[in-house]
């Protein structure tokens, strides 16, 4: 055994499968934005150590000019997985902005210092709660676990034709779309009947002015019908994010051909 090579062998290994769980890390919504760099950049340390240690050996003995289209591929293959997994979550996403537009709420605004950013109280909530139903039914287990089993269905050093997996992207955006909307349809149907009643009402007399308590009708309505109806919407997210085994082992499918 020639253990120069067989180091090498191993270390660019190594190297290649921490482009993957990098690029996994750098667009899944796992650990979330909250998190530091120095604990997402250890996440993928020990997720490429995993990896390497299970997936079948590297044909690279020695430094070429060649690995870094390989290391460009690999950190493809992981974004391309992580953007999988946030592709299904955005439909929780969808739900809170859809929810906060028709509720009203979405222009008040609170500062993230987090993320450096502002957020509509309602929204961010919303968001955390799809957070947390996806943490719920393990669809943050189960997209590490399709992470590792990438190494054995795409082997590091094998090309990759990204250009075939466009046609999964639009279906996970257009599905997310369809679920996020579905799930708040139930407040925007409430919130629109009752801006139509008031605008009638308002129409027919005018000294009512009701547009100084209108406001105040339109949130509460919308809120009560949320409220009531949060755990069919749980459910439906949940139901949801259980179809992202199928979806990345679908990508995966793609890309392997």
């Amino acid at each position: 055994m020639n253990l120069p090579h067989e180091l090498m062998a191993q270390a660019l290994g190594a190297a290649l499968a921490f482009s993957r769980t990098a690029g996994f890390v750098v667009t899944s919504p796992f650990p979330g934005p909250y998190t530091g760099p120095t604990q997402r950049l250890g996440l993928a340390l020990m997720l490429a150590w995993v990896a390497s240690a299970c997936a079948p050996a590297t044909p690279f003995t020695h430094l070429d000019i060649r690995l870094f289209g390989h290391v460009a591929s690999e950190l493809a293959v992981g974004l391309l997985l992580g953007a999988a997994f946030r592709f299904v979550l955005s439909a929780a996403e969808v739900l809170a902005q859809t929810v906060s537009l028709s509720t009203a709420l979405s222009s008040p605004s609170i500062f993230n210092p987090t993320i450096e950013s502002t957020e509509a109280p309602l929204a961010f909530a919303v968001s955390l709660m799809g957070v947390l139903v996806a943490l719920a039914v393990g669809a943050h287990r189960v997209a590490i676990l399709w992470l590792l089993e990438s190494f054995r269905a795409l082997p590091v050093g094998v090309t990759v034709p990204f250009d075939a997996a466009a046609g999964t992207f639009v279906d996970l955006a257009a599905e997310a779309m369809v679920v996020g909307v579905n799930q708040a349809l139930p407040v925007v149907v409430v919130t629109l009947v009752t801006q139509v009643t008031l605008a009638m009402i308002a129409r027919a007399a005018p000294a009512l002015q009701l547009f100084n308590v209108g406001i105040g009708i339109i949130v509460a309505a919308g809120t009560a019908v949320f409220m009531s109806s949060l755990r069919d919407v749980t459910s439906g997210l949940g139901q949801h994010f259980l179809t992202l085994s199928a979806r990345i082992e679908h990508l995966l499918s793609v890309l392997g051909t």
